[in-house]
């Protein structure tokens, strides 16, 4: 079933051997600048998804099964046997699925943008995960509004200095990032990162501790939010 979908499966831009000559040259080291012209057009939407409610290994074939009902052949697993990870090609929208968590990012026009576009991808999972929603997507907005008026150096400049006490503790910006997407909720947050709320608590109040600031200042929560969107991809 799983090659037949393979060998069948319609993705508009984009022949078997296209396909396969892209995956060859990242294989063997080309930038993947290099393999644009070898797949489909984008603009690319990336989804994770979990078995739902509790998770779990997922196998090759219910992998493919979940990438048959959204679209796409482009199906993976990883980074662990937990998630799937789905490349919809251009005009395939994500849609909530039976039995699965999904968290889809915004569209990346450009295989360079894609690593970028799973973060968020990664992020919009824990948000649906600690909601029990099915599916969330990532805000298409994200990089207008006020952040748009800060130059994107500059930005990631103030980003890395505001962030640089957590940069050898990369479990503890990962945290801040998901409680403060989930408005500072101690059991959402354990939820959508899988571990116990006094974990969370204790990663938090080390947090406020190297960051040297009060997290319950809306403010600091303010400017955290915007250092971990723009350094944090």
């Amino acid at each position: 079933m799983v090659l037949l979908s393979l060998l069948t499966a319609d993705q508009p831009g984009a022949s078997w051997a296209g396909r396969t000559s892209a995956l060859v040259a990242l294989l063997l080291g080309d930038a993947p600048a290099a393999v644009t012209d070898s797949l489909s057009t984008g603009p690319w939407t990336v989804v994770r998804a979990r078995r739902s409610p509790h998770g779990g290994p997922v196998d090759t074939l219910a992998a493919s099964a979940l990438g048959t009902a959204l679209g796409s052949t482009l199906v993976g697993t990883g980074p662990d046997a937990d998630t799937v990870r789905v490349l919809l090609p251009a005009g395939a929208e994500p849609t909530p699925q039976r039995g699965w968590t999904l968290g889809a990012a915004t569209a990346a026009g450009d295989p360079p943008d894609l690593p970028a576009a799973d973060a968020r991808a990664a992020r919009a999972l824990d948000r649906a995960r600690a909601t029990h929603r099915p599916l969330v997507r990532d805000r298409a907005d994200a990089a207008r509004g006020l952040a748009a008026l800060v130059d994107p150096a500059d930005a990631e400049t103030y980003a890395r200095e505001l962030l640089a006490p957590l940069a050898d503790a990369p479990e503890l910006a990962e945290t801040l990032r998901a409680w403060l997407s989930l408005h500072g909720s101690w059991d959402r947050t354990a939820t959508a990162l899988a571990v116990h709320r006094n974990t969370v608590r204790g990663r938090i109040t080390r947090c406020a501790r190297l960051l040297a600031t009060d997290l319950d200042d809306a403010d600091v929560r303010m400017e955290l939010w915007f250092a971990l969107g723009r350094g944090g991809e």
